[in-house]
């Protein structure tokens, strides 16, 4: 099943809001996310920013090798905090 074009389901608002604090607080996470295609990605990021966009929930992050990613919330499987802030 591809991921485009499937319905967005919002995520809890505790999970909203640890991403707003690692933004803030200028913390590395671990993030797995199912991509467009449906395959499976895992970084270590540094999340930059929040957006919503047609009614849909992106965290906007920037991979080990400082390439940015949209990443739709729901698409979201697994979450580490690696750094605490500094």
């Amino acid at each position: 099943m591809k991921k485009t074009g499937t319905p967005y389901h919002p995520i809890p608002c505790a999970d909203y809001s640890r991403y707003e604090c690692a933004i803030v607080q200028h913390q590395q996470l671990r993030l797995a996310w199912q991509d467009k295609r449906n395959l499976l990605q895992l970084h270590t990021v540094r999340p930059v920013d929040l957006l919503t966009r047609a009614s849909e929930e992106f965290i906007i992050v920037l991979d080990e090798e400082n390439h940015q990613h949209q990443v739709r919330l729901d698409y979201i499987c697994h979450c580490a905090i690696l750094s605490n802030p500094a």
